[in-house]
């Protein structure tokens, strides 16, 4: 190639990026002046003004309105119903929708639906203070209304105690289920030391009643009074209190410095609600030392302190 002809297409190259550079240098001169404004700044002045308009607005808007801009976590915060119902209730069949008008948080009404998915019943009243998150408040509320339908309810005393059929006049040495021997006068058996066995020998007592009172002597780690017979559920201790005493005061302590919230929330004059409560106060104050520090939690009155000094230790 002669070189008359290589300075030619070099001049026709110049010529054309002279042309595209001059377009582009008029294009960014148009818009000299304008601020440039990225994707992420216009969503960002989008959401400010949508969030604007929406807490402006909220005194206006149902409990449900602009969900769509909150996070997951807010949303649930907010999808909590302020005007609560009251009204009778089973907490077996209950769907989403009527626990919310209760009350329930959100969280806590899906806990409630898994428990029911894995099997899980509620059968008695008291059963719903193992819900986490539920409070003393709460409770009082809703536990006149709960109204638990008999299928889920525990077999009463008489489905259970084979003891209390009636032998329909045959020598009950011939039944299959022999009656159980009464006591024919008046003994008075040591509430922290008799067995079932013992226990059925009093009258008015079968295998469900001395199941009853087993089972809660291990709950509280022992009775300390007679009159703790009262707090079993449908149990007459009016009437069979005079066959008891308590001679050995020895309770089971929970050092409450170091039990889990589980453990806590087991006993009968703690709750899940309190023992929470003294996890939290464990975590920002450090050591309980006196019984006086449990009177600043919420849940604890005067009445509950005395209750729950024998159980507990520091």
């Amino acid at each position: 190639m002669r070189l008359s002809d290589r300075r030619a297409i070099v001049f026709i190259f110049a010529v054309v990026l002279a042309f595209w550079g001059g377009i582009i240098v008029e294009r960014r001169l148009s818009r000299v002046g304008e601020e440039p404004v990225s994707i992420d700044e216009a969503a960002t002045n989008t959401m400010d003004s949508a969030f604007s308009d929406d807490f402006s607005s909220r005194n206006d808007l149902p409990d449900n309105s602009g969900r769509s801009h909150l996070s997951d976590e807010a949303t649930e915060t907010t999808d909590v119903v302020k005007n609560v119902e009251t009204f009778a209730f089973d907490p077996n069949t209950a769907d989403s929708a009527t626990l919310l008008r209760l009350g329930f948080a959100p969280w806590q009404v899906r806990n409630i639906i898994k428990y029911r998915a894995r099997g899980g019943r509620y059968r008695r009243v008291e059963d719903l203070k193992r819900l986490y998150g539920m409070t003393p408040e709460l409770y009082e509320r809703l536990a006149p209304y709960v109204k638990i339908d008999k299928r889920f309810q525990p077999y009463s005393e008489e489905e259970l105690n084979a003891d209390d059929v009636r032998s329909g006049g045959q020598d009950s040495s011939k039944l299959r289920y022999p009656r159980q021997e009464k006591f024919k006068e008046l003994v008075q058996l040591d509430l922290n030391s008799v067995d079932t066995t013992t226990l059925k020998m009093v009258p008015g007592i079968a295998s469900y009643r001395a199941r009853q009172i087993v089972r809660y002597r291990d709950r509280l780690g022992g009775f300390v009074s007679i009159d703790q017979l009262s707090e079993i559920e449908g149990f007459p201790a009016d009437e069979l209190s005079v066959w008891f005493k308590v001679e050995t005061g020895v309770t089971k302590r929970i050092n409450i410095n170091k039990a889990a919230v589980p453990e806590m929330g087991r006993h009968p004059y703690i709750g899940f609600a309190r023992a929470r409560a003294i996890a939290d106060y464990r975590r920002k104050q450090g050591h309980i030392n006196s019984l006086a520090d449990l009177q600043l939690l919420t849940g604890f009155g005067s009445d509950d302190i005395v209750r729950i000094e024998p159980y507990i230790e520091y």
